[in-house]
């Protein structure tokens, strides 16, 4: 299946986790900021982050400290490869991740837009020590004029 509508860059308006018992938990922060990219050649990518990261110590971002690179890691998550588009959800399969976990995995969103926005949710999952459902709210970016 494809949809024109997909292709482009979206960037990220929330990432939520609605948890059992009924509250959201933001697994980056209220702020959180991302984006997503699917490509007409069938590949995506998602980089979602905190908002005000610390800056490593020294400038060479391979050289972290143990606690610059724990820190960077546990406020960022991106992953890339191919996607699916099927009847009601799109399915990624990773190719490329920080976490080396879900390489090779498919990780399932379904999909709904509403207005500009595309809206992702999961199957419960867990992120941050949350556990259930996330809803990622996407809105096209908007053209440079570079």
């Amino acid at each position: 299946m494809s949809d024109e509508r997909f292709v482009g860059t979206w960037k990220l308006v929330s990432w939520r986790i609605s948890t059992d018992d009924g509250d959201w938990r933001y697994p980056l922060g209220p702020e959180a900021k991302g984006l997503i990219l699917y490509a007409a050649d069938g590949y995506m990518s998602a980089s979602l982050m905190a908002a005000d990261r610390p800056d490593f110590m020294g400038s060479d971002p391979l050289a972290g400290s143990a606690y610059e690179c724990l820190s960077a890691m546990r406020s960022y998550h991106t992953y890339a490869g191919r996607y699916v588009l099927k009847e009601d959800r799109v399915e990624h399969k990773v190719e490329m991740c920080l976490c080396p976990n879900l390489l090779g995995s498919v990780q399932v969103r379904y999909f709904r837009f509403e207005g500009k926005d595309l809206v992702l949710t999961t199957p419960p999952l867990t992120r941050a020590g949350a556990t259930g459902t996330a809803e990622l709210i996407w809105r096209r970016a908007a053209k440079s004029h570079a």
